[in-house]
């Protein structure tokens, strides 16, 4: 091989061993990253094993407590939590999260209770029989028409109206009309001057002050509604006349008064975000979400917490644990692939560097051998 030649071969080998150590050092950081990503895995991996879930007592098998996770449904609905406790949820200003169904008979009653109970295919009368029925004895009748003057009289005593007191008077209940539904018409009352027999019939409207005067008017309205309304009427309520409905419409008739007394509002996107157990959960957690339960002795709800509240209980999340490790075995397993590509990389180019390094020593000597001769060849 010429001078020429064995120079280039030379520059072109220290070319080589140069692009070799650079490609090693660069799979050398390489895998430096890789450690750094495998050590954060094992971070990771070991603070997921602390993963919770906050879950309820929803009932017992035996002994045994049966717990389930919490979600929107569980904590507002009715006799789903084991100690029968009543909650609703709200935001960081009280109003109460409901449904749409429930927001939408709110709305279309504007603060009727008994038009939001029936929107709802509740009443809360206990009169089973109609006035316009051919099938009801006049003794059924009788005893209806008794129980809504009574009603009327609770709640007539109750601002202070005592009209079934005067002698001179006849008091009547009734409808002023009717269709098919028992919302077509309005109470009213019939005052007859016994004397002329003149008659005049006027809207009962509520004239009360306070919760327990609405609650009066509210159910003497209902049973007047239940009586007078038409056989015919295509909307069939569930009503208290049937026991087993009773504690429903007093949940109703909570949630009601909650969503009259603190406003309310409902969630975007309803029918996924409420089926969210995982939104709910993170959301309470923040505190954007808050519970209250409902106190017999106050009367009304009161605030509690998923640290406070003895019927919520944080646990271990199996199976989101599970998920975690799988994920780990999976990143764990995909790094060490590319730890051991790497290695042969390594080993790979450690095999072409010794052989260039090799060849470069030869070249070199070369070299030197061919200027030591020209050196003596200028010189004899």
């Amino acid at each position: 091989m010429g001078m020429a030649a064995t120079q280039a071969r030379l520059l072109s080998l220290t070319a080589r061993m140069s692009d070799n150590e650079n490609s090693g050092q660069s799979i050398s950081y390489a895998k430096i990253r890789l450690a750094n990503q495998t050590e954060q895995a094992n971070k990771d991996y070991l603070e997921a094993l602390k993963a919770t879930k906050l879950t309820v007592l929803t009932g017992f098998n035996g002994s045994d407590e049966i717990y389930t996770d919490i979600s929107y449904g569980l904590m507002t609905g009715y006799n789903t939590v084991a100690n029968n406790a009543q909650y609703v949820v709200t935001d960081k200003k009280g109003k109460v999260l409901v449904t749409q169904k429930q927001a939408d008979a709110f709305n279309a009653g504007n603060g009727d209770f008994n038009v939001f109970l029936a929107k709802l295919g509740y009443s809360q009368s206990n009169i089973t029989v109609k006035a316009d029925s051919t099938t009801a004895s006049d003794e059924e009748k009788a005893l209806a028409y008794k129980a809504i003057h009574e009603a009327w009289d609770q709640y007539l005593t109750s601002v202070g109206l005592h009209f079934g007191e005067d002698e001179e008077h006849g008091l009547d209940f009734g409808f002023t009309s009717f269709s098919t539904s028992p919302f077509d018409g309005y109470p009213t009352y019939t005052i007859t001057d016994l004397a002329t027999g003149q008659q005049s019939t006027k809207a009962l409207n509520y004239e009360g002050t306070n919760q327990e005067q609405r609650d009066f008017y509210d159910y003497a309205k209902a049973l007047t509604e239940s009586y007078y309304g038409a056989s015919s009427s295509a909307e069939v309520l569930k009503t208290a006349a049937v026991p087993d409905n009773i504690g429903y419409i007093n949940y109703l008739k909570n949630l009601f008064q909650k969503m009259a007394t603190a406003g309310f509002y409902t969630q975007d996107n309803e029918a996924e975000t409420l089926k969210d157990n995982g939104w709910f959960e993170e959301e309470l957690r923040k505190g954007n979400l808050q519970l209250e339960i409902f106190s017999a002795v106050e009367r009304g709800f009161i605030s509690t917490s998923i640290d406070s509240d003895n019927s919520i209980q944080e646990v271990t999340d199996e199976r989101e644990i599970a998920i975690v490790e799988q994920k780990y075995k999976n990143e764990l397993a995909s790094l060490e692939a590319k730890d051991n590509k790497y290695d042969l990389e390594l080993k790979k180019l450690d095999t072409e560097h010794n052989a260039l390094q090799t060849e470069y020593q030869v070249m070199k000597d070369i070299v030197n051998k061919n200027v030591e001769t020209s050196f003596k060849v200028f010189n004899g």
